[in-house]
């Protein structure tokens, strides 16, 4: 472990820089030590037996940090770390990925049916909540992680819990668990498989998953954060299951990143649901890719990867092939060869995969894509979709809008 002295200076940085709070626990979960001004903040946003149950379970097992979330869109991330006095907790946030009125406090702690007095002092609490995006929470997490343990983590490797379900629903679940009847858990561990495997033929047992599961279960009155939560886990899980798929854990990280990067800048469920879309195609795509073309050498699978994550890049024949450490005379023949397409070829498909997603994901006009991803006029953009795709752009986009 690094020196207190060390920790207490980053949880400065926190707080000054992100107005982001820590908190270190003892053995009993009591707090010993807190950059926070608000001494019952703790007490009143994080203490409950569910959480504390949580917390307990977390400290006597894990080791790998935990994201908690709760019923009221509240994140905090846990950390176990060894200290002379034995294991104690390092408690990050909360944070609000999302700005919340009193009027939607309000509505998000109505089911709870507290006192009033309860619930003034919630929402008062919440108004000092910082917020925060997804992504730059499990930055700082990591961080905090390193100078607690000295062990390096990616965000994938959190684990997740989302506490909120009453008693009746704590034991429907544990019934349902140990009679193996939990269907959601069946359809994930297919969907899991099939980016094992690289099973292209998915859409079927896709749209019955989604039609089984809830996603992680919170309170109908933030849609939007029980959608972002579902699909952040989610992406976490197909980006290990596509590791052990054979897709290298580099190219696999990045994806992670970029789609939870996308995750957190949407704003409605169908964005949601699309990004979960795409993720989940790409990931299975690519590991179908991995297993089917074993004659393809490292340098050039890099190359690939580097173009389908970058197409927005102007990329040439000539950059690639000192990316890899070839000649250009030497490299374009090699990818040919192992590919079955010119580098042009390839750099003008994953243009068009781009370009597709961008009609259906955002409002984007067709001119703006075109430049974006470097065609030579609209026109010329126009030409070629419509040849890849059989419609026009135009059309594509009629078919396809999510939202």
């Amino acid at each position: 472990m690094e020196s207190w002295e060390s920790i207490h200076t980053f949880q400065k940085v926190l707080l000054d820089c992100y107005g982001l709070w820590s908190w270190r626990l003892n053995g009993k979960l009591n707090v010993v030590e807190t950059n926070c001004g608000l001494p019952n903040l703790f007490e009143k946003l994080l203490v409950s037996q569910e959480r504390i149950e949580i917390l307990r379970e977390h400290m006597g097992q894990g080791t790998m940090p935990l994201i908690l979330g709760n019923n009221i869109g509240l994140l905090w991330a846990v950390i176990s770390a060894e200290t002379a006095a034995g294991k104690e907790l390092l408690v990050l946030g909360p944070i609000y990925t999302a700005d919340i009125s009193n009027q939607m406090a309000e509505q998000l702690l109505e089911p709870l049916q507290l006192s009033f007095m309860h619930k003034r002092g919630l929402i008062e609490c919440l108004g000092h909540v910082p917020r925060m995006s997804t992504v730059q929470f499990f930055q700082q997490a990591v961080l905090l992680h390193r100078y607690a343990t000295g062990e390096s983590v990616h965000p994938s490797d959190f684990l997740y819990r989302v506490s909120q379900k009453g008693a009746l629903d704590d034991l429907r679940e544990r019934r349902d668990w140990e009679g193996g009847q939990h269907a959601s858990f069946r359809y994930e561990a297919m969907l899991l498989e099939m980016v094992r495997t690289g099973n292209l033929e998915y859409q079927n047992a896709l749209s019955a998953a989604i039609a089984a599961s809830p996603g992680i279960r919170m309170k109908k009155s933030n849609p939007i954060l029980q959608a972002k939560y579902s699909v952040v886990a989610f992406i976490t899980l197909c980006t290990r299951a596509a590791i052990e798929g054979g897709l290298s854990a580099e190219m696999a990280y990045t994806l992670s990143d970029t789609y939870t990067e996308e995750v957190d800048s949407c704003e409605t469920i169908g964005e949601i649901t699309a990004v979960s879309h795409a993720m989940y195609e790409d990931f299975i795509r690519r590991v179908n890719r991995c297993r089917n073309t074993a004659g393809v050498s490292r340098a050039v699978q890099s190359c690939c990867d580097y173009i389908d994550t970058h197409p927005a890049e102007a990329l040439t024949a000539e950059t690639l092939a000192a990316r890899a450490g070839y000649t250009v005379y030497y490299f374009t023949r090699l990818f040919k060869k192992e590919t079955g397409m010119s580098v042009k070829q390839y750099i003008g498909a994953a243009r068009m995969r781009q370009a597709k997603a961008l009609l259906a994901d955002t409002h984007l006009s067709v001119q703006e894509i075109s430049d974006q991803l470097h065609f030579c006029s609209h026109s010329y953009f126009a030409r070629q979709f419509q040849q890849a795709e059989g419609v026009s752009p135009t059309t594509y986009r009629a078919e396809h809008q999510t939202g």
